[in-house]
């Protein structure tokens, strides 16, 4: 093992890069997380094609995603009656999913069961949301992209 390796300081794949959390509210759950937890918004994110929009809140060595969906029937149908849930892990890659074992995964879009034919470009990296059979949790996997 090389010296970086066991003083941690070489970045490890997959890492963890946020959990998700699925609000109904999104300007009353992130008032009340900076209230509660002295924490600020580190950054803010839109995605009007998918009707999602979100804050993120870094709490040192993870971070936590509080995000919505402005379609009403998308949103009853992720949530149901709760005002929130845990919704996603995402973990990032160095490079393409390629290693991972994708088998008998749906590759589908965030806060929706339908699959899709290709990954999500959000910024400088790809993602696409699955749950893999035996983890059963649903995850975002983060990769740089192709064409970045």
């Amino acid at each position: 093992m090389s010296p970086d390796v066991a003083d941690g300081t070489e970045e490890q794949f997959p890492r963890l890069d946020h959990v998700g959390v699925l609000v109904r509210d999104l300007e009353q759950a992130s008032a009340q997380w900076q209230s509660r937890f002295a924490v600020p918004i580190t950054s803010t994110f839109e995605a009007p094609a998918l009707n999602i929009r979100a804050t993120f809140f870094n709490l040192g060595s993870a971070k936590i995603e509080l995000y919505t969906i402005d379609e009403p029937k998308t949103l009853e149908y992720a949530l149901g009656s709760a005002p929130a849930k845990i919704d996603h892990i995402a973990l990032a890659f160095g490079a393409s999913l390629s290693d991972a074992d994708l088998n008998g995964c749906t590759i589908r879009g965030p806060g929706r069961p339908d699959p899709i034919s290709s990954p999500f470009r959000i910024g400088s990296s790809d993602h696409i949301w699955t749950e893999p059979p035996g983890i059963d949790i649903l995850l975002q996997l983060i990769t740089p992209s192709d064409t970045a």
